[in-house]
């Protein structure tokens, strides 16, 4: 089971939303499952707000939660629902709340509590993250279902409701990031330590379109990948970020497990970091080219001669250890200071 909590500032608004049509016009049969208030949705709504109202102070009184259960669950009847409703709230805030539980659907029931309890006192909605896991997972246990922590991966992205509609009207019984997640981690499991060509031959081998993002430099920042057929409503082709397909496919992890540097970027690398590099320090060097003897020169004009005792020579003579002659300077002229 899966809760996915929100907050907001009306009962009224939420309880439209659960007895509307829904985004996608998905809302069925929607009725009150349980709850602590009674009457009619408006009328559960008005007394909701009308009570929250005693807190002025308080920016969103209202706490939302969906619970809703994988297809391994199968669809459970209301009073099990209610069942599990009135747990859940009562472990999460007591006994003392104002709340109500709508159901739309087959796999997912709407709580839509009041923090503001019947005495006028606070909830706190501190960690309530935190505090809901535990309790999700007892309920799981003491109903008989599935585990949706253990179920779910957490390395890959979940695929969005909106997205799986969209591939079945595709005529994709499986969403397309899920076809990708699943060739893509298969041709780098194939290529591993063969570098970017072997992993690229292996992905156009499986019919996986992709786009290398590559720095000016050379640095190589992630895929992107996409499968044909797969476009928006306007056509245009839908890519998927490596990261948005699993985490594990990140450049980060996925370069370490290629491996071998892609020979077709290393010139764009910088020279020390150039696989050739390390190589050309351990062979035997063979003759100087024209940028060492540049280097070389430079250094050399940059060398500083130290002052050795010597006799006086004639003016404009050469004299050994004489500072270097340097351009402009007039035969037994020197620079120094007090000249």
């Amino acid at each position: 089971m899966i809760a996915k909590v929100t907050k907001g500032r009306r009962a009224s608004g939420a309880l439209r939303y659960d007895f509307g049509p829904g985004h996608r016009e998905e809302h069925k049969d929607a009725r009150i499952v349980a709850g602590s208030v009674p009457g009619t949705p408006q009328q559960v709504a008005r007394i909701i707000d009308r009570h929250t109202k005693r807190r002025p102070d308080v920016a969103r009184p209202i706490w939302r939660c969906s619970l809703s259960l994988p297809d391994e669950d199968g669809v459970l009847p209301d009073d099990r629902w209610a069942q599990i409703a009135e747990q859940y709230v009562g472990r999460m805030w007591g006994a003392d709340v104002p709340w109500v539980a709508v159901r739309h659907g087959d796999d997912h029931i709407h709580l839509t509590v009041s923090r503001v309890r019947w005495s006028g006192q606070l909830a706190s909605d501190s960690h309530d993250y935190a505090r809901s896991r535990p309790i999700v997972r007892a309920l799981e246990r003491e109903h008989g279902l599935t585990d949706a922590e253990a179920r779910s991966d957490r390395v890959a992205p979940q695929v969005s409701g909106p997205e799986r509609a969209a591939a079945q009207r595709r005529g994709s019984d499986q969403p397309e990031r899920e076809q990708l997640r699943d060739l893509v981690r298969a041709a780098r499991d194939a290529s591993a330590g063969g570098g970017r060509l072997a992993f690229e031959a292996a992905l156009t081998e499986a019919g996986v379109s992709y786009r290398a993002s590559v720095a000016k430099t050379g640095r190589m920042s992630g895929y992107s990948f996409t499968l044909p057929g797969w476009t928006d409503r306007k056509g245009g082709q839908v890519w998927a970020a490596a990261s948005k397909v699993s985490r594990d496919l990140r450049w980060a992890q996925l370069g370490s497990v290629l491996g071998t540097p892609d020979p077709r970027t290393q010139w764009r690398l910088p020279a020390q970091q150039r696989p050739e590099a390390e190589a050309a320090t351990t062979t035997q060097a063979g003759p100087p080219s024209r940028r060492d003897v540049s280097a070389a020169a430079a250094r050399s004009r940059s060398v500083t001669v130290p002052p050795t005792t010597r006799a006086p020579g004639p003016p404009g003579g050469t004299v050994p250890g004489a500072a270097p002659y340097r351009p402009g300077q007039q035969p037994g002229q020197h620079r120094g200071r007090g000249r």
